[in-house]
């Protein structure tokens, strides 16, 4: 017969090893991560943008303001620019080989600007030993639930 606790226990183990199996099987199934940014900057601010993305990955960039400069620094080489620009200024590039895209925005005018865009980016393999120990942690639990179910020896 079964322990109240090694029950929850059992139940809780099967919980955490199996969201580490389902987030695994996410990061396999779905290689590349879609992350969509849009963010407002005040007078004088920079931002500096740095991702790694795929080969044959598809990025946009739009920026609104006043006036502004732009550098774009990719793997390839043949897609990058580094000029100032005046009110909005729209960037898509696709990627030829996989590496890091580093985006530098400046902002020069007397206004707020807007920077807004969807970049394809590689996942890193990282997350791999991260949902392999989830997925332990779950079974650990598992095993110390077990042992309220144990019989004690005499003497205890």
């Amino acid at each position: 017969m079964l322990n109240k606790y090694t029950i929850i226990g059992l139940i809780v183990g099967c919980v955490i090893s199996g969201l580490g199996v389902a987030s695994m099987i996410d990061s396999f199934v779905n290689p590349i991560e879609i992350r969509q940014t849009n963010d407002t900057f005040g007078i004088g601010d920079s931002d500096k943008i740095r991702f790694n993305a795929p080969a044959n990955s598809f990025q946009t960039l739009t920026i609104t303001g006043d006036t502004f400069d732009v550098k774009i620094l990719t793997a390839d080489e043949k897609n990058n620019i580094d000029n100032s620009y005046k009110d909005e200024a729209t960037f898509s590039w696709t990627n030829t080989v996989s590496g890091e895209n580093v985006i530098q925005i400046q902002n020069t005018g007397q206004s707020e600007f807007n920077i807004s865009g969807t970049f394809e980016l590689s996942r890193d393999p990282l997350f791999l030993t991260y949902h392999i120990l989830v997925i332990i942690a779950g079974i650990v639990v598992i095993g110390f639930s077990a042992a309220f179910s144990v019989r004690k020896p005499r003497g205890f």
